[in-house]
């Protein structure tokens, strides 16, 4: 049985594939294009409403803001941590929603581009 999220996940570096804007009281809201497909989305200019709009609380504005794309899933979840520490259970929590927004097509999970060691 493998255990979520295991230490290549936590390794992961989300980033941002889709526009936000802001919200209400300081939190980010999701715009996301209906039809992703590139082949597809000639189909978005006939459409009245193209694009969903996902409204982020508080703790989810905290977990996009802190994808940078620098930050790995386990320092996102770090950061989140410390901004809000009273909530249990923070690391499996922000990686289910990263995993979720990854899905989703709001971000991309990459590997770390590690510089090469120069002494081998």
């Amino acid at each position: 049985m493998t255990t979520f999220p295991d230490e290549a996940f936590l390794a992961a570096v989300p980033v941002q594939s889709l526009a936000s804007e802001p919200g209400e009281a300081d939190t980010v809201v999701l715009i996301r294009p209906k039809i992703l497909s590139p082949r597809w989305a000639w189909l978005l200019r006939l459409m009245k409403k193209p694009v969903y709009r996902v409204r982020l609380d508080a703790r989810g504005t905290a977990v996009w803001q802190a994808c940078d794309g620098e930050r790995t899933v386990a320092e996102v979840a770090r950061v989140v941590a410390l901004a809000s520490p009273e909530e249990p259970d923070t690391t499996v929590r922000t990686a289910l929603f990263l995993r979720e927004l990854a899905r989703g097509g709001f971000l991309q999970l990459m590997a770390r581009h590690r510089e090469p060691d120069p002494l081998s």
